[in-house]
């Protein structure tokens, strides 16, 4: 693209604000209440998650800045879990990061604390006479007592240039250093949710503000600490802070590309039911049929499908007699199995397993659990319950074989708990010729148990656990001893930096693009003045499944689509001095089609998949 090309949409970009020397000027303090409250301005240089020393490292990544766990100030060694009190902000890495807090415990306790010290210039390398921001949060919503409210804490930052000297954390010789300005009270929780009311919205409070570094001396936050109650004692606490650099032109990713999808192990189908009612209700009427093809199956759902249900006759053999105790049967002939063989040998488990081959899967086990099915190396079809034959006033389980389809029947046979009457009444059929087998549900049981139940069927060898799937809207499901199918986002990155002294080509790059038809890739980048980090999803509008995002506010230029035969495509832009002023920010965020007639992995069907956004700032280095 020209650099003439944008600079009349680049006039009156948005510069950062002015910095003190040496000490850092504070901007308001912010209730927190989302994500996008992160800073993305500038260049990342520190980013840490208050945390104790002595227990693993909590990381998280919040409006794509990653705050690596482990933060901790020298002599701070007093911490807190449970900071969001078991509210949530709605985003995981949000929680992650405001739930731990970082005190001063190892100074003197009061009301007001002590000045707390952290030295910045010693978390990363700064430059000097370079402009940086510092954001710092603080979150408690913790109840406390009467005497100790912890909700209604308060830290108010500082900072201070000069040789500190320091007492457990804390900076005593304060009043001989150069002290900054003070910021506003930084309360634990604004609104006092969900300690007193719900719902919560805010989450704690932030607070940024700026410095231009002077390497002659060095510079520290400080953190006081206040309680309105008098005889309320405290120590300064932090939460997290990042700091980032405003004179160097950057790059930083934000938002996340659609989609992130990994299909359930194509190895297992199983639906697994909160007990005997929800299965009853789910399975009652209806049947399920394993279509052999190739290596697998393909999982039908058969509304209806009891009406296939064949009567045991007068000549049919007895399977399972006694409680949790498996037989082995042999079919007339070989019954076909994925892969191309035959199985002449089926294992019967009163619970419900039927298993091609002589040992079989779960043994004796009444326990059904997906992970279970997980750990069996056997092909087996599962309707897994404490069913026991043996128990008195129970019907038998039958097997014959009748017009090349081998028949396993539970007739009316009883469950757990013993002596309770709740029969059941399904069967097995197995196509000899064709190997597809089929559930028949005629009657689960009636009992009230909340004991899982498992039904489905798993192919023959290893496989991770199942993930549940509802067997009567997730069908057909196509069964492979393949890996399950995965999507990765669509994702966008930008490099190198777009230095403007005097110009630099940035080439945008976007990876993972779907197939617009055999062997094309199709995608444009998009170019605007105004990131919008919180987003707008797409769902109904460009997508049919909700995680699309649009992270910018407005479409001020287009680059041009473009065209490759691989899933990887790129853009040149070039930052020149022409066009653009130191401390322009300028947001991207790239397109990429596919056949809506060739719906996704996940289902995605509406065409259009979106990036994660990048917002690239410029400096003169």
């Amino acid at each position: 693209m020209p650099p003439t090309s944008l600079p009349s949409l680049l006039a009156g970009a948005l510069l950062v604000g002015a910095a003190s020397a040496q000490t850092i000027v504070w901007g308001p303090v912010l209730p927190s209440v989302a994500p996008t409250d992160v800073s993305l301005h500038g260049a990342l240089v520190f980013a840490g998650n208050a945390h104790n020393p002595g227990s693993a490292a909590i990381s998280a990544t919040v409006n794509g800045v990653t705050f690596a766990g482990g933060f901790h100030p020298s002599n701070w060694n007093g911490y807190i879990t449970g900071g969001l009190n078991g509210s949530t902000t709605g985003d995981a890495e949000f929680d992650k990061l405001l739930a731990n807090s970082l005190a001063m415990q190892t100074g003197t306790a009061s009301n007001p604390t002590g000045w707390g010290g952290i030295r910045l210039d010693t978390l990363a390398t700064l430059n000097p006479g370079y402009t940086y921001e510092v954001q710092v949060w603080f979150t408690d919503q913790r109840t406390g007592s009467p005497t100790n409210v912890l909700y209604d804490r308060v830290m108010n930052l500082s900072s201070a240039f000069g040789t500190a000297v320091l007492s457990g954390g804390e900076v005593t010789n304060v009043a001989s250093m150069l002290q900054g300005p003070v910021s506003g009270p930084m309360e634990a929780d604004p609104d006092n949710a969900p300690a007193v009311s719900a719902p919560d919205t805010q989450f704690g409070t932030h607070c940024t503000g700026t410095f231009t570094y002077d390497a002659s001396a060095a510079l520290w936050l400080l953190i006081q600490g206040t309680h309105p109650n008098p005889t309320n004692v405290l120590a300064p606490h932090i939460t997290a802070l990042q700091i980032r650099d405003l004179s160097s032109a950057a790059h930083q990713n934000y938002g996340t590309g659609c989609h992130s999808y990994t299909a359930p192990d194509p190895s297992s189908c199983m639906q697994e039911f909160a007990g005997s009612p929800a299965a009853k209700a789910a399975l009652d009427g209806n049947a399920v049929q394993f279509v052999l093809a190739g290596s697998g199956y393909v999982a039908v759902w058969i509304p209806g499908g009891s009406a296939l249900f064949v009567a045991p006759s007068g000549g049919a053999s007895t399977g399972p007699t006694a409680d949790d105790t498996p037989i082995t049967i042999s079919s007339s002939s070989g019954i076909p199995v994925p892969g191309g063989g035959t199985q002449t040998q089926w294992t019967i488990s009163p619970n419900g397993i039927l298993t091609a081959g002589g040992v079989g899967n779960q043994g004796s086990s009444y326990n059904p659990s997906l992970a279970s099915t997980a750990a069996a190396t056997g092909l087996a079809w599962y309707v897994w319950r404490d069913w026991n034959p043996a128990e008195p006033g129970s019907g038998p389980i039958q097997y014959e074989e009748i017009g090349g389809v081998l028949y396993i029947t539970w007739s009316g046979v009883e469950a757990y708990p013993y002596g309770s009457p709740n029969p059941g009444t399904w069967q097995y059929q197995i196509d000899m010729t064709s190997g597809s087998v089929t559930i028949v549900m005629v009657s689960f049981e009636t009992g009230t148990s909340t004991a899982p139940v498992v039904v489905g069927c798993t192919l023959a060898g290893a496989s991770p656990t199942p993930t549940s799937v509802d067997l009567a809207t997730q069908l057909p499901f196509v069964m492979d001893t393949g890996p399950a199918a995965v999507l990765l986002p669509l994702s966008l990155s930008a490099s190198p930096a777009p230095v403007i002294n005097p110009n630099t080509f940035v080439t945008y790059t976007l990876t993972n693009v779907p197939e617009f038809m055999p062997g094309i890739h199709v995608g444009t980048v998009i170019f605007s003045l105004n990131p919008f980090p919180a987003g707008v999803d797409l769902s109904g509008i460009l997508t049919t499944v909700p995680g699309c995002k649009v992270y910018i506010a407005t479409l001020d230029a287009d680059v041009g689509g473009a065209a490759s035969a691989t899933s990887t495509l790129s853009w040149t832009l070039n930052f020149s001095n022409v066009a653009f002023a130191p401390g322009n920010v300028v947001a991207a965020q790239a397109v990429a089609l596919f056949d809506p007639n060739i719906p996704l992995a996940n289902g995605e069907a509406g065409g259009y998949l979106v990036s994660n956004a990048v917002m690239s700032t410029t400096q003169l280095q």
